[in-house]
């Protein structure tokens, strides 16, 4: 459970980063470096407009890993993608898986 801040009460996150603030270098370095090394990628809910944090899909894809996209609209890395599910997250997750455990 995320602890409360001791000045006014309310939730601290320690490993939130808002929007337009930077992310940290090194944890952004440690991403790209597993993106590039994994087999597959799976985007779940995401409409990978926000860079640098998007550009992960296309590293993975660009390096041979299989690209999945959940996600209910289009997104710019479906023409890189594998496949592209459009069912609601909580129906195609468990299906999607159970296949990939089972190849």
């Amino acid at each position: 459970e995320d602890p409360a801040c001791l000045a006014c009460g309310g939730i601290l996150k320690a490993a939130t980063v808002m929007f337009g603030q930077r992310l940290d270098p090194e944890v952004l370095a440690r991403a790209v470096a597993v993106a590039k090394g994994c087999g597959v990628f799976v985007a779940v809910g995401s409409t990978l407009q926000v860079q640098p944090a998007a550009s992960l899909a296309g590293m993975a894809a660009e390096a041979g890993a299989r690209l999945i996209i959940v996600n209910a609209q289009e997104t710019p890395y479906d023409c890189l993608a594998d496949e592209v599910i459009r069912e609601p997250i909580g129906t195609a997750l468990p299906a999607l898986l159970a296949r990939i455990a089972a190849a």
